[in-house]
């Protein structure tokens, strides 16, 4: 089963809390992105959930009792792989957010572009990071999924082709559609599972790869591929304008 990423918001003006979901789900509906969004009005409400749950965290400075940046504390001792954005008013916690490798330090008002910025450098990271867990034999393997260029069907298991060799694995093609990020992958044909990051060109009906390996698109897929893609690639030249 595919991974869920999971965020979450923590401040205690509800006006705020609301103000960054917004701004969290239109990016997500604009990168066609799925992610679940829980929200906290206090540092000690947070603390009380499954905090190993979270991948990314806003975490607002000045809250009543128990403040941001202790929270935040609290949190890495649980989740050492957990992402903090902290977002406050005042520039004064910025030094010290930076010391427990605070991912972004957003001064209030809270605007798109910061957050959109935020975003973009997260979920480039945890593409880059991210691993899924795959059979082989009797034995489980991490691979990165950065390091996937397709996985092919065969009978009832897969070859993952990876940019330094290839791999059995027992799941099949439908487990494995399951397993790799939705938004990251295509099926251009009933047997393959591509990497959009790793197409090249898409000429009329194949798709090429960057190690010039081309996959055919069934007649039936072209348009449904094309625009697939499309999204992709324009999602990708949005996160590097914004980069700049």
């Amino acid at each position: 089963m595919q991974e869920v990423i999971r965020v979450a918001v923590c401040d205690d003006i509800k006006e705020d809390r609301n103000a960054l979901i917004k701004i969290l789900s239109d990016y997500l509906d604009k990168n066609n992105l799925y992610v679940e969004i829980d929200e906290f009005p206090s540092g000690e409400a947070f603390l009380a959930s499954d905090t190993t749950r979270y991948q990314l965290v806003f975490m607002d400075i000045f809250m009543d009792k128990l403040n941001g940046m202790e929270t935040a504390k609290k949190l890495i001792r649980d989740n050492n792989k957990v992402q903090i954005v902290f977002a406050s008013t005042s520039i004064d916690f910025a030094a010290e957010a930076f010391t427990i490798e605070a991912l972004h330090y957003i001064v209030k008002p809270i605007e798109e572009t910061q957050v959109y910025g935020v975003l973009d450098k997260f979920f480039d990271s945890f593409y880059s990071i991210k691993t899924i867990e795959v059979k082989v034999g009797r034995m489980e393997e991490s691979i990165y999924i950065s390091d996937i260029l397709y996985i092919e069907a065969k009978g009832k298991k897969t070859i993952i082709h990876m940019k330094y060799g290839t791999l059995e694995a027992s799941q099949s093609l439908s487990e494995m559609s399951q397993i790799v990020p939705q938004g990251e992958f295509c099926m251009p044909i009933r047997w393959a599972l591509v990497s959009m990051r790793e197409i090249t060109s898409m000429p009329t009906n194949v798709l090429k790869l960057s190690d010039q390996t081309e996959i055919p698109i069934s007649r039936g897929k072209r348009e449904e591929i094309k625009r697939v893609f499309a999204d992709f690639r324009w999602a990708q030249m949005r996160r590097r304008m914004r980069g700049r």
